[in-house]
């Protein structure tokens, strides 16, 4: 009775249609080593453009996780819908990684982490993360707010041992994430 039961459910589960990811979907893994730990931002993309109508002038991605030392780390971002050059509307984040960095102190790594909204008015978001994948500093600064456990800069220059001017300024190593299908 079990097999029977098991290859009616197996037959209908074959029947039914399969969710189809669009034709120009893809995976794009950005990767980078800080404090001795590897960090990884993987972004599910298309390889389609936002409508130059549109506000949020940003690569079109429905995803992205920060990986650090093995830690999948997702950012709080809100999705918008845009009509895309396909003639289509898509469902995409409304900030996209546009950086990767390591601020290097005397007491530790941080792993800089920089986002873009992409219409002229939206919010650039940055947040700095420790090598075990805690989120400990994050700022969207056109409304001047921060959050996280340390809170603000100042705390970050004592726990970890860096200077302000790392903070505000990126490394000559940064790394520019480029979209498109890899």
């Amino acid at each position: 009775m079990n097999q029977y039961l098991l290859a009616g459910s197996l037959s209908l589960l074959l029947s039914l249609p399969a969710f189809a990811a669009p034709k120009d979907a893809y995976t794009q893994r950005n990767v980078m080593q800080c404090g001795g730990v590897e960090v990884v931002m993987v972004s599910s993309c298309r390889s389609v453009t936002v409508d130059d109508a549109e506000t949020h002038l940003i690569p079109v991605c429905s995803d992205q996780t920060i990986n650090i030392g093995g830690k999948v780390l997702r950012r709080n971002i809100d999705k918008v819908s845009q009509l895309t050059s396909d003639g289509k509307k898509a469902k995409m984040l409304s900030n996209v990684v546009v950086a990767m960095d390591c601020v290097k102190g005397t007491k530790g790594s941080l792993v800089s982490i920089g986002g873009y909204g992409g219409c002229g008015a939206c919010p650039e978001w940055r947040g700095y993360y420790s090598t075990a994948g805690r989120l400990e500093q994050y700022s969207f600064d056109n409304t001047q707010r921060s959050f996280g456990s340390k809170g603000s800069w100042e705390e970050l220059i004592k726990a970890y041992g860096v200077t302000k001017r790392q903070l505000q300024s990126e490394s000559p190593s940064v790394k520019r994430i480029d979209y498109g299908q890899p």
